[in-house]
């Protein structure tokens, strides 16, 4: 997934070591896909790939670990926004069974990314998205980035997250890959205009 993706990234509340990884993600219905880290030293980083990939949607995460590192207490997960609006209910499934396992926190980048864009629209920070560091304004923002495991509340969508409105609108939607099946799909379903529209206000 590229532009297509909404992305959170997941905070563990306890490390999990390389040698659990597969097993863990497992026990909450996702695959470990055959490109994640095989062979590979301590001396590079790996990176493990997971996906559920249903009728209801495709949602994948991905966890790293740093060289001369064994544990990692965190990994982002993404769903396509192209996928039945139902995707959200299993994004937010498989979340709420990995916060049974052990408790997490989920920081949505996708609201940080829509109030950064605001601030620089409105001249406070610059292209960058710098400006705010170390300021209050910054830790605000941070605090609202971390949601609920509640799926009812991220489809009130109160921020008006044109990414999340796509998904939402999606009453059919289709299981697709990155890269030019990305492409073909947008201009399948006529939704290169609504990208379009993302992109000029958003960006």
């Amino acid at each position: 997934m590229g532009l297509e993706a909404y992305l959170f990234q997941i905070q563990l509340s306890r490390p999990v070591d390389e040698s659990d990884v597969v097993d863990l993600f497992k026990k909450i219905g996702m695959t470990c896909l055959p490109t994640s880290a095989k062979n590979k030293s301590l001396t590079e980083y790996r990176s493990y790939y997971f996906e559920a990939r249903t009728q209801n949607g495709l949602t994948e995460a991905n966890m790293i670990y740093s060289p001369s590192e064994k544990n990692s207490d965190e990994f982002s997960l993404r769903f396509s926004v192209l996928s039945p609006k139902i995707v959200i209910d299993q994004t937010f499934d498989l979340l709420s069974k990995l916060n049974s396992l052990m408790p997490i926190k989920v920081y949505d980048t996708e609201i940080h990314n829509h109030l950064y864009r605001q601030l620089r629209k409105n001249g406070v920070i610059d292209q960058n998205f710098e400006g705010i560091e170390g300021t209050d304004k910054e830790k605000e923002i941070q605090l609202q980035c971390f949601i609920p495991l509640d799926k009812v509340a991220f489809s009130r969508n109160d921020f008006s997250i044109h990414k999340r409105n796509l998904v939402l609108s999606n009453d059919k939607g289709e299981v697709i890959e990155n890269g030019s099946k990305t492409i073909d799909a947008i201009e399948k379903k006529g939704l290169v205009d609504r990208f379009i529209y993302w992109v000029k206000n958003e960006l």
